[in-house]
């Protein structure tokens, strides 16, 4: 059983994280430009076998703006890694999430567009963790 990996994807930047291999605890990975993101899944692929990617909907639970990107970067991560299982979650409040955990570091951290991307990844993975697919 290899690590879970978790992506919060973005159209500009997209976040991840993974799990310990004992599957116990979630580790904040990356925050990276979008357009590097196959390179870096080539390089972690080999060490997963669960990806959850947060699917974004409304407050109400309706598609958003970003929900067409996300199914598609979910087709593309199907067709280019077919072993592996991926498994949409709800990323409701990961991103509000993220910004109250960051309020407690320091004003350089918080400014840092990786820091908060790869920090929403890791509420996505921590929350899954605990039990929880609702974030």
């Amino acid at each position: 059983m290899g690590r879970i990996l978790a992506i919060d994807y973005g159209l500009k930047r997209t976040g991840m994280a993974w799990s310990d291999v004992g599957r116990r605890v979630a580790l904040p990975l990356a925050g990276v430009p979008t357009r590097e993101v196959w390179a870096q899944l080539d390089q972690l692929v080999s060490e997963v076998s669960l990806v959850l990617v947060g699917y974004p909907r409304s407050l109400r639970g309706e598609p958003t703006e970003m929900t067409e990107a996300v199914e598609a970067f979910i087709r593309e991560l199907k067709r280019r890694y077919p072993h592996l299982e991926v498994r949409p979650v709800d990323e409701r409040f990961s991103s509000q999430g993220a910004a109250v955990l960051l309020r407690q570091q320091p004003r350089r951290i918080r400014q840092q567009k990786a820091q908060h991307d790869r920090t929403a990844a890791w509420l996505l993975l921590h929350t899954y963790l605990l039990g929880r697919e609702d974030v």
